[in-house]
């Protein structure tokens, strides 16, 4: 029993060393006892496979699961955003979105400071087209100031779903740098801009709430 027993461990000693010099070298650490010990074998991050043989213990190939569709994440129900970027969606912006959060004197204040990081680089600290970015590159100055009718009688909903989407080849989407309100709130400073004087004053921010009939699109959504 004892010869037996010594013979074993002999084996198992000679198996084990083994691992350490058999095939070993370069790259190729040989023969290794219980490799998924030492290899994970997790799925890449942020990659849906479709190698069905190669992950076949993940039957929808998927290495994240998606959230059911219409979820909404905690204190995002603000995110919500009804219409598409395509001109449709532009034209029922327009027409049909209503501002749905009331803006504070603090709010819209805001929005000015943020005009000032975000959109003066190239609409100029009155939206007169004058930032330092056409200055350089006229190709990327906007077409019209804030002044002329146009952009008088522009909906603040376009000019949400701008900063949501961008607008043609000249303006990227803001939506990654600024929350939903805070694009309300730079489209609450457009909108009084638009309004400026010809000596260059921008009317004082009163109480803008969904009803605020100077700076709010008539809401035709039936019920």
């Amino acid at each position: 029993m004892k010869q037996t027993t010594n013979i074993i461990i002999s084996v198992l000693a000679v198996v084990s060393l083994s691992s350490c010099w058999w095939k070993a070298g370069k790259d190729n650490p040989g023969i290794e006892y219980a490799p998924d010990m030492y290899y994970s074998k997790g799925y890449e991050p942020m990659t849906q496979y479709s190698d069905s043989n190669k992950y076949r213990y993940n039957p929808y190939f998927m290495t994240m699961r998606e959230p059911v569709k219409g979820t909404i994440a905690e204190g995002q129900l603000d995110y919500q955003y009804p219409f598409d970027n395509t001109e449709e969606g532009y034209e029922a912006a327009g027409a049909n979105w209503k501002l749905k959060m009331d803006l504070s004197e603090a709010d819209q204040k805001e929005g000015e400071r943020l005009f000032g990081i975000y959109c003066a680089v190239c609409h100029g600290t009155k939206g007169l087209n004058d930032g330092p970015v056409p200055a350089k590159q006229v190709t990327l100055k906007p077409t019209h100031i804030y002044q002329d009718d146009y952009m008088k009688a522009l909906p603040i909903g376009k000019i949400y779903h701008v900063l949501t989407y961008g607008r043609n080849n000249r303006m990227g989407s803001y939506a990654y740098a600024l929350s939903p309100k805070e694009r309300w709130s730079v489209a609450s400073y457009v909108k009084r801009l638009t309004m400026m004087d010809s000596l260059g004053n921008v009317p004082a921010i009163k109480a803008m709430t969904s009803e605020a009939s100077a700076i709010t699109v008539q809401d035709t959504t039936k019920n």
